[in-house]
């Protein structure tokens, strides 16, 4: 007998195919590195766009405006936040009696 994987059909030896796993072929890979490669280049586009936009156009402008006070207002609070703990921390420690 030979070393070969197969059966006996018909009284004859037969060989089985050897099944093969399915591997990533160099086509796959080629595509997949292309498909990423575009969607990297659309993405890059894109802001590019959205940055003139902001720049270029009254709506932009007028969103960089409304972020920047959004901001402010935020930074503002946080500072008069820092600011009422220390004077609390500072009214702690300079009370009489201590």
């Amino acid at each position: 007998m030979t070393e070969e994987k197969g059966h006996f059909e018909q009284g004859r030896w037969v060989v089985d195919p050897e099944i093969i796993a399915p591997q990533a072929s160099e086509n796959v890979i080629d595509k997949r590195l292309s498909d990423a490669t575009l969607s990297v280049a659309t993405s890059i586009d894109e802001m590019v766009k959205v940055t003139h936009d902001l720049i270029a156009t009254e709506e932009g402008k007028q969103y960089i405006d409304r972020t920047m006070k959004e901001l402010q207002a935020e930074f503002q609070k946080s500072l008069e936040q820092i600011i009422g703990r220390a004077k609390d921390e500072l009214a702690k420690t300079t009370k009489p009696g201590k």
